[in-house]
């Protein structure tokens, strides 16, 4: 059968009572260690702060001190309809005049029209790329290898447009209706003199898709009345030197400069009466990319400097002190910071950042002069120089530079930050197996003394019956004697 026991029944002590008071002292280290563990853990949710701002700080030095970051560029046309233009890093701020007297166009011609369904009999064509003359005189082969192209008597237009697709030579055909008959129109896949196409058979039954107009003049594709277009180059002049292309977009005619070409401007070009309509291309820096990096560059400084401001500061009036108010490593680490900012840099026109309008306020924030900054943005690569100068000397290359130095170091392993959070996070592993030991040895406590106090019960207890029995006796004994 089960024992309830209650502790102090026997003895009219109340045993948990008094034994919840004794390890309620065993436990008061715990408040101590408590307090303790909130402080660190707010030093450990600071310090990931100031973790997060340093790497912001050192992403937009190093982004800063990217070539790619100051080498944006404007373009533009004074005439968009007629020709656009793009400018990358590579291109120097410069304009030029631009006339535009030919557009790059396809070779394109085809056959009489023939009657839906026709089938123009059987035979041989053959497909050669090359370049035609003015006016289809000559043909001069191209490097590809000529192509041949069985025709089937039962060859409906279609079927032979199919074909010549599927040769991939260079030619592409398809069937074109203008709602009565049918002719086969032929085009090459590339603008260029180079990507025209002469087309030939010996077979009479194909004679009216031939197109040879060197040989074979005023016949088959070359008749009079069927309109021919010749691949062409386009042709412009590039401050009146003249350039051609096999397409219609220039490129590296001027280092890193493209221009597309869309329209001509040049009228009766090669003739008596030309009349030329020149546009006008300009390319300049742009400084726009490079003011919002510095911009974000104080931005990130500013967010670091005040968290590290507010976490070492003492208010007066408050009595109240930072997270790391005194702490050696925090307070050198904004030490460093604000003594690289007022450093120089050497290599151009300015050597402080105060020469370009980043203006160290008394809280040690940075405010930008807007006036300053845009004017050394604009006075050619004197800011460049000021953040990505490389002198060799840690002491006097470019802030950006500098900073990114600065931030890699410090968030490196064994770096100064992450030595300082490990720290903290050690500091917080102990505290929590202090108070773990403290609970242990409160419980071994607690054990102790209720078996302690069990069995002081007990035999409180049997003295409690002794007693009572006693007194039992001496009352009978009293009775007996009257």
């Amino acid at each position: 059968m089960a024992t309830i026991s209650s502790p102090g029944i026997g003895s009219r002590l109340d045993v948990n009572s008094i034994v919840s008071q004794l390890v309620a002292l065993e436990k008061q280290p715990l408040k101590t260690l408590a307090l303790k563990a909130t402080n660190v853990q707010a030093q450990v949710s600071a310090f990931a702060q100031i973790q997060s701002q340093f790497a912001a700080l050192t992403d937009v030095a190093s982004r800063i001190s990217a070539v790619g970051a100051w080498a944006a560029r404007n373009a533009s046309s004074s005439n968009t309809s007629a020709a656009t233009i793009t400018a990358s890093a590579a291109a120097n701020a410069t304009s030029f005049s631009l006339d535009v007297d030919a557009l790059a166009q396809l070779q394109s011609v085809s056959s009489a029209a023939l009657t839906p369904g026709a089938m123009p009999g059987a035979g041989t064509l053959t497909l050669r790329l090359g370049t035609w003359s003015a006016g289809g005189a000559t043909f001069t082969a191209g490097t590809a290898s000529s192509v041949d192209v069985s025709i089937e008597a039962t060859d409906t237009l279609a079927t032979i447009a199919s074909k010549i697709n599927g040769t991939n030579s260079g030619v592409v055909a398809t069937v074109f209706n203008d709602g009565t008959n049918q002719r086969l129109l032929l085009q090459s896949k590339n603008t260029g003199a180079a990507a025209g196409f002469r087309l030939q058979s010996a077979d009479p039954a194909l004679a009216g898709l031939v197109f040879d107009p060197e040989n074979k003049p005023g016949t088959g594709m070359a008749s009079v009345g069927i309109p021919v277009q010749y691949g062409q180059d386009a042709q412009a002049r590039i401050n009146g030197l003249a350039v051609t292309s096999a397409t219609n977009t220039l490129t590296d005619n001027i280092p890193g400069v493209t221009i597309k070409l869309l329209a001509t401007t040049t009228t009766n070009y090669g003739l008596p009466g030309e009349v030329k309509a020149p546009l006008t291309m300009s390319i300049s820096e742009d400084v726009t990319p490079a003011v919002k990096n510095v911009s974000d560059f104080v931005t990130a400084y500013n967010s670091l400097n005040k968290t590290l401001t507010d976490l070492t500061k003492y208010v007066a009036a408050t009595k109240t002190a930072g997270l790391f108010q005194g702490d050696s490593s925090v307070v050198g680490l904004q030490n460093v910071l604000r003594n690289m900012l007022g450093s120089i840099s050497t290599g151009g026109p300015y050597q402080r950042l105060s020469d370009v309008g980043l203006e160290r306020q008394l809280d040690g924030s940075l405010t930008i002069n807007t006036a300053k900054l845009s004017t050394a943005a604009n006075n050619g690569t004197g800011l460049q120089q000021l953040f990505t100068s490389n002198n060799g000397n840690p002491l006097s290359n470019g802030f950006a530079l500098k900073f990114g130095d600065l931030g890699r170091g410090v968030l490196a392993s064994g770096g100064a930050v992450v030595n300082k959070a490990a720290a903290l996070q050690n500091a917080l592993d102990r505290n929590t197996r202090e108070q773990t030991k403290v609970n242990d040895r409160a419980a071994l406590v607690e054990a102790r003394l209720r078996k302690q106090y069990g069995a002081l019960d007990a035999q409180m207890g049997k003295l409690s019956a002794l007693d009572a029995y006693v007194a039992q006796q001496v009352t009978l004994w009293n009775k007996s004697t009257r």
